[in-house]
């Protein structure tokens, strides 16, 4: 799990490298990037507990599948492994979607172009049912917008992390408690 999601990190700056994109240059440590971070999790943290709260069939089935993965992944791991695996997966992820594909396709097909394209690729590398992709590139989008509008590649880094630490801490606690 680390190695892909440093993998994706490394790919990222190599990528950003090649085309002349200045990826560390539109990541700017403030105090108002920190609490935009904060907030922007709360709407994914709260469509994520809605959705899980549902009792849709195909929400049911993903819920399963991401139970099992998760605790088949994380079980045996020692202390800080879902917070770095988080922290790697938000730098990562970020880097290459929103920093590369949106920040380098922006130029050749527009902004929303660009965003639409990130946040499909995006959903497509979350594909692991017809119903995640659709939730990924719903969140793709958003973590794109958020980009777009800040042009702050931290604020989605920091809310893709805070996300995933607290959606797969959840998903290991509800394990141990079941």
């Amino acid at each position: 799990m680390f190695a892909i999601q440093l993998g994706l990190a490394v790919l990222a700056v190599m990528l950003g490298w090649v085309f002349g994109l200045d990826l560390f240059g539109r990541i700017e440590f403030t105090l108002a990037a920190l609490n935009w971070s904060v907030l922007g999790t709360l709407p994914l943290l709260l469509a994520g507990w809605w959705l899980f709260r549902s009792s849709w069939a195909w929400m049911r089935e993903l819920k399963r599948l991401v139970q099992e993965m998760v605790t088949l992944l994380f079980r045996d791991a020692p202390p800080g492994t879902v917070f770095l695996v988080a922290l790697l997966a938000g730098v990562g992820e970020e880097l290459l979607f929103r920093g590369v594909v949106q920040g380098g396709l922006s130029g050749l097909i527009g902004p929303w172009g660009a965003l639409l394209a990130a946040s499909l690729l995006f959903g497509a590398m979350h594909a692991l049912t017809r119903a995640y992709f659709v939730v990924a590139t719903i969140m793709g989008l958003y973590l794109g917008l958020i980009y777009l509008w800040t042009g702050n590649l931290l604020i989605p880094i920091l809310i893709h992390f805070l996300y995933d630490w607290v959606v797969l801490r959840y998903y290991l606690s509800a394990d141990r408690a079941g």
